[in-house]
């Protein structure tokens, strides 16, 4: 099978490019602005007065205060950040932390990090549809009780969490709640004062601003500890010097992003629904993972029966499609499986994320990649063989 020239890129969960209007932005601090924003010198309060535009930009976008706003390196650290930080400035009321099963890996590792250190965790499940158990959480609830994390929506099956609702309850019992909204920004409001959230992870990578920078929401009075030691920045509560050109670009990008939300959703959701509609009718046997409506508009979580999706994703790749499985043989996805998705379900979903440049015509050609492809490796699958066996029986 030889490579192809033509490139479509749908992995945008991972990765965005960078938008235009947000490097003409950042260009001027890469090599006019350049110096530490820590510096009490006049290139130093300069370049603190971007730091701070972005701060601004980030806290509108949820409606936040300014000073609630801190940066991170990215969702990664935020994540880690919000567990460990929280759970630790506030061991004393309680060492007792509600996770559910499907948050990312840098929460979930961060709440084992925290059983080595004596915190109780407890996981709660959801539904086949991704749906997290507010029942769960409810009965979780202990006295000691003193953080529930939670995330907005699944980066991986797309099925938005009842945010409202888990939120409320958890404020109810005067409880720490803490919320990674990663996949959401620019496809669903986020109001920090109307639905009550104490801390919220925010990322750049997926919102067309430039990797390797996020932020962190922290209520004010909200005790957090730094988990990083060094140079005093962020009011004390981080270290290290600050990726200025990042946070300008964060700035200008979440900006962007939550500008017309409406817009973002229904262009997207389009593209998402003549991708997934011709997938069905052309391809037998395949399933959307997810809610089926409550869903993020822009990723559709996919099983092909019979296709091994790492098979798939490497052919994909020859023939110019950029897709990632997040199930693996050797790791397979913490999210399906708490759908309750078999084995042979899990190894053969792939994610497609679609992004803002993805258009008819690359939607046909990838589509057209997938008919012959799934067909080629259905051929080829022994489970495809096995059945067939059964059915001659």
């Amino acid at each position: 099978m030889e490579e192809t020239n033509k490139i479509i890129y749908f992995d945008s969960c991972l990765a965005t490019y960078v938008n235009r209007e947000v490097m003409q932005e950042m260009m001027p601090v890469f090599n006019s602005i350049y110096a530490n924003p820590l510096s009490n010198h006049a290139y130093g309060r300069l370049a603190n007065q971007y730091v701070e535009t972005a701060r601004q930009r980030v806290a509108k976008a949820i409606n936040a205060e300014k000073n609630e706003i801190y940066f991170t390196s990215g969702m990664v650290e935020a994540n880690n950040w919000a567990i460990l930080g929280l759970a630790r400035a506030n061991k004393e009321k309680g060492k007792h932390i509600i996770v559910s099963k499907v948050e990312d890996k840098s929460i979930l590792l961060a709440c084992k990090q925290l059983e080595k250190e004596g915190f109780t965790i407890s996981y709660v499940g959801t539904d086949d549809n991704g749906i997290v158990s507010l029942s769960q959480i409810m009965g979780a609830m202990q006295r000691d009780t003193i953080l529930v994390s939670c995330q907005v929506a699944n980066g991986e099956v797309a099925t938005i969490q009842n945010l409202n609702a888990i939120a409320r309850t958890v404020k109810e019992k005067d409880i720490i709640f803490h919320c990674d909204a990663t996949y959401a920004v620019g496809f669903m409001p986020l109001d920090v004062k109307i639905v009550p959230i104490d801390a919220m992870t925010l990322s750049s990578d997926v919102i067309y601003g430039p990797k390797g920078v996020g932020a962190l929401f922290v209520k004010d009075g909200i005790e957090i500890e730094s988990i990083m030691y060094g140079d005093n920045a962020e009011n004390g509560k981080r270290a290290g010097n600050l990726n200025v050109p990042g946070i300008v670009g964060f700035g200008k990008a979440i900006e962007l992003a939550t500008a017309d939300i409406h817009q973002n959703v229904h262009k997207h959701k389009i593209v998402r629904d003549y991708f997934v509609r011709n997938v069905m009718e052309k391809i037998e046997n395949v399933t959307l993972n997810g809610h089926q409506y409550q869903r993020l508009p822009n990723i559709a979580n996919l099983t092909f029966d019979c296709v091994d999706n790492e098979a798939l994703a490497v052919m994909l790749d020859l023939n110019g499609v950029c897709v990632t499985p997040v199930d693996t043989r050797f790791e397979p996805s913490h999210v399906l499986k708490e759908m309750r998705k078999t084995p042979e379900q899990m190894h053969s979903s792939l994610r497609f994320c679609i992004g803002r440049n993805i258009k008819k015509e690359d939607i046909d050609f990838v589509v057209d990649k997938l008919v012959v492809l799934v067909k080629k490796l259905r051929e080829l699958s022994p489970l495809r063989k096995s059945s067939k066996d059964k059915e001659n029986k």
